[in-house]
């Protein structure tokens, strides 16, 4: 084989590499600030206005602007409205997402986990938590209820039981509603194929 024909087969191989890996845009447009769509561009305005850069998924929501209106309701409701302890719903949105393959939300959310006390080593070992020695017997029932939502076989009575002895009612239900929507977001992100930020922003988001 002659040195001129290796090295068009390198170039050509890392052509097909660089191809394959390069990070693809979204399958839907990320609206802008100036669009034209007054609904979309008063959602953009308003997330801006609580001192948070739109990310990609509040341009990628944007498109559907009266439904992203709601969904932000309940997200922000999610954030500052709930009883239960930030931590345990930061740890329960990043199994949950996690196991739905919600890359997007798992890298925005490690950010917040970290600051609400969740460390990096619970973080890396969720994959492999029931083996694991790092977690409470609280942080392990959370874990528990959502490897159950997100299973076809439910969450079982024992599940169930053990989220009892740790939350109320209502916390169990905030919880719930926690998995639930970013499940939910996941599955969006996912379908529309949008990537994780390269740099998550922290503005807004990133504090306990």
């Amino acid at each position: 084989m002659t040195r001129a024909l290796v090295l068009a087969l390198a170039l050509m191989a890392a052509g097909a590499i660089g191809h394959a890996t390069a990070q693809q845009p979204p399958r839907v447009p990320l609206v802008q600030d100036d669009t034209s769509d007054p609904d979309a561009a008063a959602n953009l305005k308003a997330i801006a206005a609580r001192g948070i850069k739109p990310h990609d998924i509040h341009r990628i929501y944007a498109n559907a602007p009266k439904l992203q209106r709601r969904s932000s309701a309940l997200a922000q409701a999610i954030r500052s409205d709930a009883t239960v302890p930030r931590a345990d719903r930061e740890l329960i949105i990043l199994r949950a997402a996690q196991l739905m393959r919600g890359d997007y939300q798992f890298t925005q959310h490690r950010t917040m986990a970290l600051s609400c006390g969740i460390t990096a080593a619970q973080i890396d070992s969720l994959p492999r938590w029931r083996e694991s020695g790092l977690f409470s017997d609280r942080q392990r029932a959370v874990l528990a209820y959502a490897d159950g939502m997100v299973s076809a076989e439910g969450i079982t009575d024992p599940t169930f039981a053990a989220m009892q002895r740790h939350f109320s009612t209502r916390e169990i239900v905030e919880l719930t509603m926690t998995a639930a929507y970013y499940s939910g977001s996941a599955q969006v992100t996912r379908a529309l194929g949008v990537a994780p930020e390269k740099e998550p922003d922290p503005t807004g988001y990133g504090k306990c």
